[in-house]
């Protein structure tokens, strides 16, 4: 007489196996990962903003609701990581602030967007300041060059808060 309770064995022990390998395996490579996303934030400080250096995390409290990180720099530069939705959710832009409240780059670190019309988007930004910001809209991808410019003039909203803050100590 064969268990019924045999293949129900055979699978648990299968399933606990794999669940085991897949804990080892996660634990090898999670450093990794981190490193590699570290890695990537700071090359994307260096590259929004230039002529950073030594830049820290800060808090994004009091800041625009899509500002998700906020890093300063030795300079006074901020550089800010923004969240959107444009024709889709996930649009991730790191924004550099130059200590005269200058755009100094911009550029989108992941995204979600069919048709990469986010590509660029960052260098019409350079130079603009909250006075003189004037949205590039691209008609064939509205929502993505609209949701590009929120997250810019959030970006500057949120520099003119830290600056404000700032000047008043």
């Amino acid at each position: 007489m064969k268990s019924k309770l045999l293949p129900s064995i055979v699978l648990g022990s299968i399933c606990l196996v794999v669940a085991l390998l897949l804990a080892v395996v996660n634990g090898i490579t999670q450093p990794m990962i981190e490193e590699a996303q570290a890695q990537k934030v700071q090359d994307s400080l260096a590259e929004v903003l230039p002529s950073g250096k030594n830049f820290i995390e800060i808090s994004t409290e009091g800041l625009t609701s899509s500002v998700t990180a906020a890093y300063t720099e030795d300079g006074g530069g901020y550089v800010f990581r923004l969240e959107v939705t444009g024709y889709k959710s996930g649009l991730v832009i790191m924004c550099g602030i130059n200590p005269n409240g200058t755009v100094a780059g911009a550029d989108f670190i992941a995204s979600s967007e069919t048709l990469s019309a986010e590509v660029g988007l960052g260098d019409k930004y350079v130079g603009q300041n909250a006075e003189s910001f004037s949205p590039e809209l691209i008609t064939s991808a509205t929502k993505t060059s609209q949701a590009y410019a929120d997250a810019i003039k959030a970006a500057l909203d949120s520099y003119r808060i830290l600056a404000e803050r700032r000047d008043a100590q």
